[in-house]
């Protein structure tokens, strides 16, 4: 086996860290460059502003870093972000993964990307490579891998898409041998392991990837307002949390995931026992594309967790609500007022697993299976073919097949408020606060707290 010293492939080449945080010109400066990796093209609207940064192997940010606004960056080596060093990225900025290489970023400091509604930053391919072929195909890129040192991970108004690259010897997660993972497994879109940092992801799409989203081991959360859709080919949750881990998954959108949106737990924790607010959100069509029987698919807690799981609308899923075994810390986890809707009478079975501990749905949750009526989404329009029978003759429920079809944005064609009148208002439970309201980068990132409807977007 080939194996590669991490730290003696490394170039330091100032040029490019100093490209790193190099502004562009204004109309009374010379508006080119001859710096090594910094081109200043006009783009196609005739503005300057733009920068483009080539990553051409494997690089260390050794002192704080800013890509500028707008500025796209051809990502074709790994990079490692140095303890107690921050990378800042702009609103506007295009991070472009060379498939090729599969570039990780490796974060031993912080990671602040923080764009706007008008311009997100974005993680993903060449338009060559971004195609509805490549839908759950293409792993294209790494993932965000948080050591132990990270301290911040901040993603406000950014879109994620086509991470877990297969790791190989190369990966300075691998290197360094501290986080777990293993050469040959893909990677995760993003994984931490120190209870202390802060992972805030707010106003963001997460999108298209073959496994795990965020595999959390470790971690001080903050999910809100996020759509997370196509997660996972075969297999693969939306958030992944292990043990270590505390925090808030509110105002969610999960959009066809092929197991659950959010699964917790805390089986070998330390001093930090897992534990999740997880309210407010709308799953939809969740365990489907699962390879594996008996998981779940909408929401999961697992071994030693804990939780606060309410007013979540659970829409054409694969099981409900699921507490796996009596390893769960029920005396320490509340639950009720979910909404289930099934377009089919397995599904309607299903909204209390039959794989888990629980025997029926909790009083305040509504089960009688009406339609939520979202603004404009038909929830008759996914159909599921189920085989009930195996090749013994026992009676199993598998899904088949599916009518889902894989296209870019999709879910932005519908509209999942509530209409006026919907029974699935005034019947949640409102005042759950939020775990954390973070402070970093000179921003308040903060959660609210439940409201009185049931699922993520209440009406118009």
């Amino acid at each position: 086996m080939k194996t590669v010293n991490f730290f003696k492939t490394l170039f330091f080449a100032t040029a490019i860290v100093g490209a790193l945080s190099l502004s562009s010109c204004n109309d009374d400066d010379d508006p080119k460059t001859d710096e090594p990796g910094v081109e200043n093209p006009d783009d196609e609207d005739g503005d300057e502003d733009q920068l483009v940064i080539d990553i051409d192997g494997n690089t260390l940010i050794s002192e704080n870093t800013t890509w500028k606004a707008n500025s796209i960056v051809n990502w074709a080596g790994h990079i490692v972000i140095n303890p107690g060093v921050t990378l800042t990225i702009e609103e506007g900025v295009t991070v472009l993964a060379d498939k090729s290489v599969g570039p990780e970023l490796y974060i031993e400091g912080s990671l602040i990307a923080i764009g706007t509604a008008d311009k997100p930053i974005k993680f993903t391919v060449p338009e060559a490579d971004r195609t509805e072929n490549n839908i759950l195909k293409l792993a294209a890129w790494g993932g965000f891998i948080c050591s132990s040192t990270a301290e911040n991970f901040v993603m406000d108004h950014c879109v994620m898409e086509f991470c877990n690259a297969t790791l190989t010897d190369e990966y300075p997660s691998i290197q360094r041998g501290e986080v777990k993972l293993d050469e040959g497994d893909p990677s995760y879109g993003f994984y931490s392991e120190n209870p202390n940092t802060k992972v805030i992801v707010h106003n963001s799409v997460i999108a298209y990837t073959i496994d795990d989203a965020f595999r959390p081991e470790g971690g001080q959360l903050s999910f809100y307002n996020n759509v997370f859709a196509f997660i996972g080919s075969t297999g693969g949750e939306a958030l992944n949390i292990k043990k270590g881990t505390t925090g808030d998954i509110a105002y969610n959108l999960f959009y066809n995931c092929a197991t659950n949106g959010p699964k917790w737990s805390s089986k070998n924790a330390g001093e930090v026992q897992t534990n999740m607010n997880v309210y407010n959100n709308t799953i939809l069509n969740g365990g489907y594309r699962r390879s594996s029987l008996g998981r779940g698919g909408s929401i999961n807690i697992e071994e030693s967790a804990r939780g606060t799981i309410k007013n979540n609308l659970i829409v054409n899923c694969r099981y409900g609500f699921r507490v796996v075994d009596e390893s769960v810390d029920m005396a320490n986890t509340a639950y009720g007022y979910q909404y289930y809707f099934g377009n089919d009478a397995i599904m309607v079975s299903e909204f209390v697993p039959s794989n888990g501990l629980l025997t029926e749905a909790a009083a305040t949750s509504i089960t009688d299976n009406n339609d939520p009526m979202f603004a404009n989404y038909d929830v008759n329009s996914f159909k599921v073919t189920w085989d009930t029978v195996d090749d013994e003759g026992t009676s199993v429920n598998v899904p088949v097949s599916t009518t889902e079809t894989l296209k870019f944005e999709q879910w932005t064609n519908f509209d999942f408020h509530l209409k006026s009148g919907s029974p699935a208002l005034s019947v949640g439970q409102d005042g759950i606060s939020a775990t954390y309201n973070h402070n970093v980068a000179g921003k308040t990132f903060s959660v609210p707290a439940s409201k009185n409807y049931i699922g993520a977007f209440g009406t118009n």
